[in-house]
This record gives C-alpha cells, sequence and structure tokens, in this order.
C-alpha cells in the first residue's frame, strides 16, 4: 500500500508542481522604418507630403493631425528568426513560451521645447502615443529623406493597405522628453496577436502615432545608427516540467526537461503545499535540456512529491 501511495502522488505532481524558471532575451535592431507625414501650410516641405517617402531619413516621428508642420506616424519592421532559433537551441525546440517583450528608444532630440535642426519638423514635446501591430509585413522601406524626398517606398497614403489586415492597438504611452540619447524602453502587452507573430520567427511590424494633440516626439531610426538604434527585447521562459517517474530496480527514475546544460535542484516533500521543500540532489541536463534523476530514498516515504528548480 505504501508502495502505491508513493506513484499516485507523483502522478499528481506532474499536473500541479510549480517551477522556478531560467529566462533567455533576444535583443535586435530593426532592418526596416519610415516616417509618413501629410505635411502641412508651415512645413518647408510642402503642404502635402502623403505620396512621398522617408524611409532613409535618419529620424521617426509621432505628431498629431493638428500640429503646426502637419501629421507624422512612423512604421519599424524588426525580422526575428534569429531569436526563435537561441530559444529553441537553448531551451529546446517550441519547449518555451514568451514572456515580455518591449522597445527600446532613443532620440539626439530628447529635450523637450528644442526645433529639430530640421524646420520640417515640430518642436519637441510630451504626450501620448499609440504603438500598434500591424500583420502586414509586406511594405518596402524606400529611400527617401527629408532633403530629397521619393516615391519609391511606404508613404502616409499607403496607410489603408498598411492597415487592410488584422491589426492592434498595444498600447497607449506618456512620452515626457528624457533628454538627448537617453534610451527609453516601452513594454508591450503579451496579446495573442503579437506572441503568435514573434515565435512565427518572421517579421514584426509596428505602428506609431499620436493619442493626443501635444505629443511632438523624435526618435532615431536604424539608419542613423551611432548606437541609438531603436531595439526590441524578446524574452522567452522555458517550460520546465516534470515528464515522468517510475520505480525501477527500487529506485525512482523521474525525468524532466527544461534549458539545455543547466543545473537544476530536485526537491522533495510529503506536503505539495509546504513553503519548506528539501533538496535531495543536483542534475545538469544534457544537451537536448533533458533531466534526469533517481531517487535512492523513495521506497522508504509513504507519500513524496517533487519538483525542479534552478
Amino acid at each position: 500500500m505504501r508502495f502505491g501511495r508513493t506513484i499516485i502522488s507523483v502522478i499528481l505532481l506532474l499536473g500541479f508542481c510549480s517551477f522556478a524558471e531560467a529566462q533567455v532575451t533576444y535583443t535586435i535592431t530593426n532592418y526596416a522604418d519610415a516616417f509618413l507625414a501629410t505635411g502641412s501650410p508651415a512645413n518647408p516641405e510642402g503642404a502635402d507630403l502623403t505620396a512621398l517617402n522617408f524611409g532613409g531619413a535618419g529620424t521617426l516621428v509621432v505628431a498629431p493631425a493638428s500640429s503646426v508642420k502637419g501629421e507624422f506616424q512612423s512604421v519599424i519592421k524588426f525580422n526575428l528568426s534569429n531569436g526563435i532559433a537561441l530559444f529553441n537551441t537553448t531551451c529546446g525546440t517550441n519547449n518555451w513560451t514568451i514572456g515580455a517583450v518591449s522597445l527600446e528608444l532613443r532620440s539626439n532630440y530628447g529635450m523637450g521645447g528644442v526645433q529639430p535642426n530640421n524646420p520640417i519638423f515640430n518642436v519637441i514635446s510630451g504626450g501620448q502615443f499609440v504603438i500598434e501591430w500591424l500583420s502586414n509585413d509586406d511594405w518596402v522601406e524606400g529611400t527617401g529623406n527629408p532633403n530629397l524626398p521619393t516615391t519609391d517606398g511606404v508613404t502616409y497614403d499607403s496607410l489603408p493597405s498598411l492597415l487592410m489586415g488584422p491589426h492592434e492597438a498595444l498600447c497607449t504611452n506618456t512620452y515626457s522628453p528624457p533628454g538627448d540619447n537617453v534610451p527609453v524602453t516601452w513594454p508591450l502587452p503579451l496579446s495573442t496577436n503579437l506572441v503568435a507573430d514573434i515565435a512565427a520567427g518572421g517579421d514584426v511590424t509596428f505602428l506609431f502615432y499620436a493619442a493626443d494633440d501635444q505629443i511632438n516626439y523624435l526618435f532615431n531610426s536604424y539608419f542613423y545608427g551611432r548606437g541609438n538604434e531603436p531595439l526590441i527585447h524578446v524574452t522567452a521562459n522555458p517550460l520546465l516540467r516534470i515528464l515522468s517517474g517510475s520505480f525501477t530496480n527500487s529506485l525512482f527514475h523521474l525525468t524532466g526537461v527544461g534549458c539545455t546544460n543547466l543545473p537544476y535542484q530536485i526537491q522533495a516533500s510529503s506536503n505539495s503545499a509546504s513553503t519548506n521543500w528539501q533538496t535531495i540532489g543536483t542534475v545538469t541536463s544534457d544537451s537536448a535540456g533533458l533531466i534526469q534523476f533517481d531517487d535512492t530514498n523513495a521506497l522508504g516515504q509513504s507519500l513524496r512529491f517533487y519538483r525542479l528548480s534552478l
């Protein structure tokens, strides 16, 4: 009877035990971006810029339609294929979940009240803006810049086609100019659309636009470089879990899965709700993330629960 109770206890554990987890973070800059401008009578570039491309500019811009120089929106595209490869290599293929996503932006015009050196932009001011996820990654950056706009890439007139597919406003953020070249991190909610798009391992596009009539936000594009490029940070959590447990030759053999080549503690308790778990051994996962441990004292226990911990 005592032997049977031990087996039953372990089976219950497989579904309910909580684990400590190691995280893996992948960071990369974007590879395409552009600001989209309407122009205005007060904009020295022109009153109607909606058909012009600015994909080769060194800056990205957010400003409302009511601003003196006209409305500015911006699009950014990242490729996350290498990030998914990293997660699969470190945690095992598909043995992970997305735990956090954020964007990091910098500006060499990060002081409120400052007029950027190009007069097509508005004076810098704080306010609110939206970050929106777009399913449409099929847009061309183009080569235009404020001194020489082109028609070879995405423009303000492209917005209807960009928004034809599924899209989702992820968050509304409040921008307070932090100073020049100061990094600002914008955490993104883990919406189903965003997580699925990232996990697919391809391109991910974000659209930025004003949420009030106050904001005039400039941040550097990847083309500007100099260490101030936009960055995306994606953190994956390994699915650390116990896979099976069975008696073999009077030993209780436990198998689990986690990140590759990491030491894990095997902990045991007679009460699954206990806060006092005993570490009964330490093992290192193999190159596939497999964890194996033999408990030589299991037969002497009337009831024993197991868990894995880093």
